[in-house]
C-alpha cells in the first residue's frame, strides 16, 4: 500500500428509477460497487473504518442527475481505464461514469469548494408558456423571496443566480436556472415550483452542472 493515497474524481450520471434514492443510499450504493470492483480502495483509518468517498453535493429525490461528481481514494496508483471499467461494471445501468480523471491530493474537497448548480426544469404540459412568463417576472420583481426550509428561512431572490425562459421542440415550457450551492446557501428549483403554485412532482428536473471555485481545479 502506498503511503500517499490516490485520488480519482468521477462524473457521472443518475437516472431512470435511481432518481428515487436519497443521498445516503446513493452512497451506499457507489461504497458497494467499489467493494464488488476488486479495486484497491482506501479506507479510513481507526476503528470504525469505511472507504474514502466524498459525493459532492445531495441530489434531491426525484431529481435527474446529468453531472453529478464524486472522489475515492486507492491504495495505490492504477491506469485510469482500468479503474474506469472496473467501477462502471459494478454499477447499475441507471449511473452511468461520464468522465473519470485523477486530481491531486491537496484539493480542497467537492463539498466545500461548490458554488453553484445549473438545472433544467421541463413545466407540466397543461403550464402555458404566457401565464408561467408573468409570474415568473412577477416574482423576479420582488426584493425578497423568503422561502424555509427545515425552520431556516433563505431570500431566494439572492440565490437566482441566472435564469432564462425557453420552450423546447414540443413546446413545453423550459426554465433553465443557475442557484447558489455553498453552504448555508444552498437553494432548490422545487422550492421554487411550489412558490409559483406548481407541483415539482409534474415536472422534469435534471440537473445539468456543478460549479465549483477556481482553486478546486
Amino acid at each position: 500500500m502506498s503511503e500517499t493515497p490516490f485520488r480519482v474524481r468521477v462524473g457521472y450520471s443518475k437516472s431512470g428509477n435511481l432518481r428515487f434514492i436519497g443521498h445516503l443510499d446513493t452512497q451506499r450504493l457507489f461504497e458497494r460497487a467499489l467493494r464488488r470492483s476488486t479495486l484497491p480502495i482506501r479506507y479510513t483509518q481507526g476503528f470504525s473504518k469505511h472507504i474514502r468517498l466524498n459525493l459532492a453535493s445531495a441530489l434531491p429525490l426525484g431529481f435527474i442527475g446529468r453531472a453529478e461528481m464524486l472522489d475515492f481514494w486507492l491504495d495505490e496508483p492504477l491506469d485510469i481505464e482500468e479503474i474506469r471499467e472496473k467501477l462502471q461494471a459494478a454499477l447499475p445501468l441507471e449511473i452511468r461514469i461520464l468522465e473519470l480523471y485523477k486530481v491531486d491530493n491537496s484539493l480542497p474537497s467537492l463539498q466545500g469548494s461548490l458554488l453553484s448548480s445549473d438545472y433544467v426544469i421541463t413545466l407540466p404540459t397543461d403550464e402555458s408558456s404566457q401565464e408561467f412568463q408573468n409570474r415568473w417576472e412577477q416574482l423576479l420583481s420582488q426584493a425578497e423571496i423568503p422561502i424555509t426550509r427545515r425552520e431556516k428561512t433563505l431570500n431566494y431572490r439572492t440565490l437566482i443566480l441566472e435564469n432564462e425562459l425557453l420552450a423546447n421542440a414540443s413546446e413545453r415550457t423550459i426554465l433553465k436556472l443557475r442557484l447558489s450551492s455553498t453552504p448555508g446557501a444552498n437553494a432548490r428549483p422545487d422550492d421554487l415550483l411550489q412558490v409559483l403554485g406548481i407541483d415539482p412532482a409534474e415536472c422534469v428536473i435534471e440537473r445539468v452542472g456543478l460549479n465549483f471555485s477556481s482553486s478546486e481545479g
